[in-house]
């Protein structure tokens, strides 16, 4: 079971966009939880655009933790007309193609950008 102090995940405005920011340490234990609390953030705020930011998190799921991940999300019925940038470093490039084609497979509405610029066009953009 994971601690909560492995993690962090806080949500800001930004115009009409919430703003996540994940902190701390990824792992296969703890992917669940974070995955929970990032739907808690999202769906308390209201909001439909989302800019996840992962940039401070250190570590990522493999592959295989991503898919199951994704398949077996813990919130049931996955929220719908939600719009997600995730922001990512450019070192985990191969982790975010890999997070987006996964993602959408599963239904959810996600592009990862490197840039916050671009991401937020993105959210912006009809």
């Amino acid at each position: 079971m994971a601690k909560r102090s492995d993690f962090d995940i806080a949500g800001s405005h930004d115009r009409d966009i919430l703003v996540v920011e994940f902190t701390g340490r990824s792992t296969g234990d703890n992917a669940r939880a974070m995955a929970r609390k990032y739907f808690e953030v999202v769906l308390a705020s209201g909001k439909k655009k989302v800019l996840a930011d992962l940039r401070l998190l250190k570590g990522r799921i493999s592959t295989g933790e991503t898919y199951f991940l994704l398949r077996d999300l813990p919130i049931k019925p996955t929220p719908v007309g939600i719009r997600t940038a995730i922001l990512e470093t450019e070192e985990e490039a191969k982790f975010a193609t890999f997070l987006e084609m996964a993602a959408n497979n599963a239904g959810l509405g996600i592009k990862c950008f490197f840039d916050r610029e671009k991401a937020l066009a993105w959210l912006q953009s009809p």
